[in-house]
């Protein structure tokens, strides 16, 4: 079953390509198609099924013996992305947002693991924090987005959410917490790489005295 997970994940930047053509084409139902049928071959199961998950019933569908699945977590993320669109396609806005946002606590369960988000599903992940992007994001929805923004490299759109998030949790002790170990793991980087991240020391450290006031 492993090796058969990790043979899907490495062809589903084509699998996510074809969806994508698909919508571009206005072929929604044929894109819901080509989704559920990734959904049958991965899980055995429905897209309708996997909605009806409460949210911890839907992380233990990627986890073995309590341990995150990297690919299977990541392909189910991308699903989700997948799908949302094709519901935000025919105006179903509800429905696409909770796709949206379920996509990301998989991305921020996958992070948050210590695992990194695989590189065929990456522009998947960065097509679901560009639609939430549309939205209000409660506390935890930020949690989940400051993260995988770093996880995919974009280090000022992950500040920018870290912020809305302490500010969101009042700076409760644990988020400082996180934002200054996320700080000061950057700070180990050379000033060349920080300046290609877009977050000079110097702002880091302006960063920190900010937190250390909290």
């Amino acid at each position: 079953m492993r090796d058969y997970i990790l043979r899907l994940i490495e062809q589903f930047g084509l699998i996510w390509r074809k969806i994508v053509r698909l919508h571009e084409a206005g072929s929604i139902e044929e894109a819901q198609a080509t989704i559920n049928t990734a959904y049958r071959d991965l899980f055995d199961t429905h897209s309708h099924f996997v909605d009806l998950l409460p949210d911890e019933d839907l992380l233990k569908l990627v986890q073995f013996g309590g341990t995150i699945d990297l690919d299977r977590c990541a392909v189910l993320a991308a699903l989700h992305v997948a799908e949302g669109q094709c519901f935000q396609a025919q105006g179903m806005i509800d429905e696409a947002y909770r796709r949206f946002d379920r996509a990301l606590m998989l991305y921020g369960a996958l992070v948050r693991s210590s695992q990194q988000i695989p590189p065929e599903v990456r522009e998947a992940a960065k097509a679901g924090l560009h639609e939430l992007s549309n939205y209000e994001l409660e506390p935890a929805t930020l949690d989940d987005a400051w993260r995988v923004y770093a996880a995919v490299g974009d280090y000022p759109n992950a500040e920018d959410h870290l912020w809305q998030w302490l500010e969101a949790t009042e700076f409760a002790e644990a988020a400082c917490s996180d934002a200054q170990a996320w700080y000061h793991q950057l700070l180990t980087r050379s000033d060349a790489s920080l300046e290609q991240l877009g977050l000079p020391r110097q702002e880091i450290e302006q960063s920190l005295g900010q937190l250390a006031a909290h």
